[in-house]
């Protein structure tokens, strides 16, 4: 009778292990797929590279509505962006902890910013637009062996797309939402030669702000509007020698978000009355970012 009645419970016990083990295997067939970074000035997979970095493909990038530094806020851990009250154009960058607050054109800020190698200085430019972006790497921690001074914070790699000789390829892309939101992305490639190619891209868009200006109620803060263009041309000299010049420039016409002026003495307080000419006067950031680049590698 023992005999009996442990049959079963042994066969039972050999199901469920069977059935447990069958969903494991499914799972380990999926193969992720393979993120480039080149954080450590060389190609390697994100997986090897010791560091603690946070990348982005342009899929991603595309998926999750990220098109400048600013929009990386909401998706790196330890990053903080947050655009200067007063100007729309300037990022305040700070990483674990270490960053700097100070929108002077004086001050060096304490996170490096790199666009396709070249050195961004300033806060002031770097909320612009890119037009074609390829990927973005977030290195967080020390970077001065490899970076340089202004990198005790960290670094950050915007790396755009080059052309490519092989095929000729135009892609456009629009998104729309709330507020009148709308944007717009072209690029065309274009091989030349079998060692010769050239990219144009262009990029536009706009977006109406949440809060009404009770001076004027002619703009609203927040509003922005901005475009953004971008040639690329890369030769392959030989097998050995790439040369690749790329001048790429953003116009950014956003008003500023709001703010409540504050009195010099505040124990002389002299506020300015809803609807005075001093607060009906709204008047959008002008900034034009743009810069020429000559890659040899």
């Amino acid at each position: 009778m023992p005999t009996a009645l442990n049959k079963p419970r042994d066969s039972g016990l050999l199901i469920s292990l069977a059935l447990t083990l069958l969903p494991s295997a499914a799972v380990g067939s999926v193969a992720l797929e393979e993120v480039v970074v080149t954080a450590q000035r060389k190609a390697e997979s994100l997986q090897d590279a010791p560091i603690s970095i946070a990348a982005f493909s342009s899929d991603a990038l595309e998926k999750k509505g990220i098109s400048n530094l600013v929009d990386l806020r909401a998706n790196v851990p330890n990053l903080q962006l947050t655009p200067h009250p007063n100007s729309a154009t300037t990022a305040r960058v700070y990483m674990r902890g270490v960053g700097n607050n100070d929108d002077q054109v004086t001050q060096d800020p304490s996170v490096a910013v790199y666009m396709d190698g070249v050195y961004l200085a300033r806060n002031l430019g770097l909320a612009q637009e890119v037009a074609d972006i390829e990927r973005i790497e977030v290195l967080r921690g020390p970077q001065g062996t490899l970076y340089g001074r202004n990198a005790t914070g960290g670094a950050i790699n915007v790396i755009t797309k080059a052309p490519s000789p092989e095929a000729l390829e135009f892609t456009q892309k629009f998104s729309a939402g709330n507020f009148d939101y709308f944007r717009s992305k072209s690029s065309l490639n274009l091989p030349l030669s079998d060692r010769l190619a050239a990219k144009l891209a262009y990029m536009t868009m706009q977006k109406e702000g949440f809060v009404d200006n009770a001076g004027t109620g002619v703009e609203r803060f927040g509003d922005r509007e901005r475009e953004a263009w971008r040639v690329d041309v890369l030769w392959d000299a030989t097998d050995a020698v790439e040369v690749r010049y790329a001048y790429d420039t953003s116009r950014i016409e956003d008003t500023p978000m709001f703010v409540e002026r504050v009195p010099l003495h505040p124990e002389q307080p002299d506020r300015p009355e809803r609807g005075s000419e001093s607060v009906e006067g709204l008047k959008a950031n002008d900034v034009t970012p743009k810069g020429h680049s000559l890659t040899v590698k």
